[in-house]
C-alpha cells in the first residue's frame, strides 16, 4: 500500500477487512473493498452478500452499479472519472477514491 498516506493506511487496517490491501490500484478495482469499508459505517444499506470479489469486468460493473445506487441514495458524491479509473486500474485513481 505504498501510495496511501499513513493515516489512511492505519484507518483501513483498523477496519479489519476480509482482504488486506497490498496494491490499492488492484485491490479496490472491483468495488468489493469499497463496499466492505462502507458496510462498517452503513451496515443496513450495504449487504455484502450482494457483492462479488471477482476480477472479471462483469463483477466490477455489477459491484460498482450497486455502489452507485448506494451513493445516490445517501447523497455521496463520487466522481465518475475516479470510479472508471479505479475499475480500469488507472494510476492513483483508487488512492483518490479512498482518500
Amino acid at each position: 500500500m505504498n501510495a496511501l498516506p499513513r493515516e489512511v493506511l492505519k484507518w483501513i487496517q483498523s477496519l479489519d477487512l476480509s482482504i488486506s490491501v497490498k496494491n490499492p490500484k488492484w485491490d479496490f478495482s472491483n468495488g468489493y473493498l469499497v463496499a466492505e469499508i462502507l458496510s462498517w459505517y452503513h451496515p443496513k444499506e450495504i449487504n455484502m452478500h450482494c457483492y462479488n470479489n471477482g476480477t472479471s469486468i462483469q463483477s466490477k460493473i455489477l459491484n460498482w452499479n450497486l455502489l452507485e445506487t448506494f451513493f445516490k441514495n445517501t447523497n455521496y458524491t463520487i466522481d465518475k472519472d475516479v470510479v472508471e479509473g479505479t475499475i480500469h486500474c488507472k494510476n492513483a485513481a483508487a488512492e483518490v477514491l479512498v482518500e
